[in-house]
């Protein structure tokens, strides 16, 4: 799955005044590292923590991952101080459409960091990419998910049973289209 072209990464961050969306660089990378480790960050995410050898090849991949024309990763800031708070990702299924993924750092839950970037994000895929459509998949009682689905204004769209390593769950499906 992906585009059948490279994306172009971001050249100026995506700002709202009070958070910014912007390319990785290594010098976040401490900070994505200790919060790949958050329990709470584990629960929701298939991917494992972050460890040296992941660390070491990260940026690389980031690369490849734009090159490819997979999926967008990036990292959301701070506005004023350009501090990381979390990371977003937006992955493509093809030219058209793609999921949003996201994390906010532990210290920074809670403040409403999430909607806004998810905001930028999907305008940013919607206007500045050319997509169609923007998926938002959260699990049924991931309800802080659920909700910042709702706040950026994406309309429920289905649901489907996935394999968990505590058993099945209700994955929701969201979804944000142009116009």
């Amino acid at each position: 799955m992906g585009r059948s072209r490279p994306i172009e990464p971001l050249t100026q961050p995506l700002v709202d005044g009070v958070v910014a969306v912007r390319s990785r660089r290594a010098s976040d990378l401490p900070a994505i590292e200790a919060a790949s480790h958050d329990p709470e960050t584990l629960r929701w995410l298939d991917d494992p923590p972050m460890d040296t050898a992941d660390r070491a090849t990260n940026m690389s991949r980031v690369e490849e991952a734009w090159r490819t024309g997979r999926s967008a990763p990036l990292v959301i800031v701070d506005a004023a101080t350009d501090q990381p708070v979390g990371i977003i990702n937006l992955q493509f299924r093809d030219d058209a459409v793609a999921t949003v993924a996201y994390s906010v750092f532990p210290a920074q839950r809670g403040r409403g960091i999430a909607p806004r970037a998810v905001r930028l994000l999907a305008g940013w895929a919607l206007d500045g990419l050319g997509l169609t459509q923007v998926l938002l998949e959260a699990a049924e009682d991931n309800t802080a998910s659920v909700r910042v689905a709702e706040k950026c204004g994406f309309e429920r769209i289905g649901s489907r049973v996935e394999p968990g390593a505590e058993g099945p769950y209700t994955k929701l499906v969201f979804a944000c289209t142009k116009g």
